[in-house]
């Protein structure tokens, strides 16, 4: 089947977008919810992500429905999967396209099982779209085209990420917990990254005590679970700047970073997700490639260096790489991010 057949679904369809992986990939996700709404006004919409960015989509207002798929006991799993086909779904849509992401679309076994023509897996959808004359270029245009080729029509195309206000009140009280007024400026300092992509802790220490010196500005340190060892390596290298650590849920991270004047961080799934909630943004990036990955918008600032290995691979990836100092995140100094964190906050702004 080579197109949507929207003229013969039931009067109110069922629809399940099936979308894992990782944080980033979910938030790009959020932008085609409102449109498909608004061209099925009568739908009831579900969609499957992982626990881990359940809070990126939990109170979205175009969802009726959140189910999240967790990697427990095969038991778990089997009745995770009789679920999915119990519920009766009449159009389920496979963004994932993944093996996992495709058998779940197939266990369905709905009568519509949309996805990408050219997926690995494509044989376990019989409805199959293809994209390729809408020339998607980032991330978030791929998941768009899919849904435009379903006939949903789109205006402005960005994430939609809702926080909310029990995520707010917390964040305020974790905020002045640790002696900051959320009025008052602060930055984040993010450096959660996988280890062969990631900044040296000194020139983090270093930026801290520069964002201070120049703004006057208290550091908010965060990061991801399991990785507070990261920031750890570097608290201890601050001179003199006051500063303070949040490690909390991505939700309530989230509440956190619209107050925060500034965020820097690796390329990565925070960044995507602090970029889609306004925050101004610097991202670093080492072995990606910005014109591919960059958030979409004009809040974010990248900072990466053209050296003759990137966008690299796993194959291309040099030994100082696997060891935790890569060369094009080696490159990048504390005065690089000063000028950036300069355009999106001038020095000249009143606190």
């Amino acid at each position: 089947m080579l197109s949507f057949p929207r003229e013969k679904l039931p009067k109110n369809p069922k629809f399940l977008i099936i979308k894992l992986r990782s944080i980033g990939d979910v938030v790009y996700n959020t932008a085609v919810y409102a449109p498909l709404k608004r061209s099925f006004p009568d739908c009831h919409l579900t969609v499957l992500v992982e626990r881990f960015t359940l809070d990126v989509v939990r109170h979205h207002p175009d969802i009726d429905q959140v189910l999240c798929f967790e990697k427990k006991s095969w038991l778990h799993q089997l009745g995770f999967y009789y679920r999915l086909f119990a519920d009766h779904y009449d159009v389920v849509i496979d963004m994932h396209e993944g093996t996992r992401g495709a058998v779940m679309c197939f266990v369905t076994q709905a009568p519509y099982r949309v996805g990408h023509k050219f997926a690995k897996r494509s044989f376990l959808y019989n409805v199959k779209l293809e994209f390729g004359d809408l020339h998607p270029k980032q991330p978030i245009d791929y998941q768009v085209a899919l849904i435009k080729k379903m006939g949903v029509e789109f205006g402005e195309i960005a994430p939609s990420i809702h926080i909310s206000e029990s995520a707010k009140i917390k964040a305020d009280k974790l905020l002045h917990a640790q002696r900051i007024d959320p009025h008052e400026p602060f930055c984040i300092l993010h450096p959660g990254s996988r280890h062969h992509d990631r900044w040296e802790p000194e020139k983090f220490a270093q930026l801290a005590d520069a964002i201070y010196s120049q703004h006057r500005m208290k550091t908010l340190w965060t990061c991801g679970p399991g990785q507070k060892h990261m920031v750890d390596e570097i608290t201890p290298k601050i001179i003199n700047t006051p500063y303070a650590f949040i490690s909390t849920n991505l939700e309530t991270l989230g509440a956190i970073t619209q107050k925060a004047r500034f965020v820097v961080c690796h390329d990565g799934g925070y960044m995507h997700f602090a970029a889609a909630l306004g925050a101004p943004v610097v991202g670093m990036f080492g072995w990606t490639n910005p014109e591919i990955w960059r958030p979409p918008g004009n809040n974010a600032t990248i900072v990466s260096k053209e050296i003759e290995c990137r966008p690299c691979t796993r194959h291309t990836k040099k030994e100082e790489c696997w060891n935790g100092r890569p060369e094009c995140k080696v490159l990048i100094t504390v005065e690089d991010i000063l000028l950036a964190i300069s355009e999106v906050y001038p020095a000249n702004i009143t606190n």
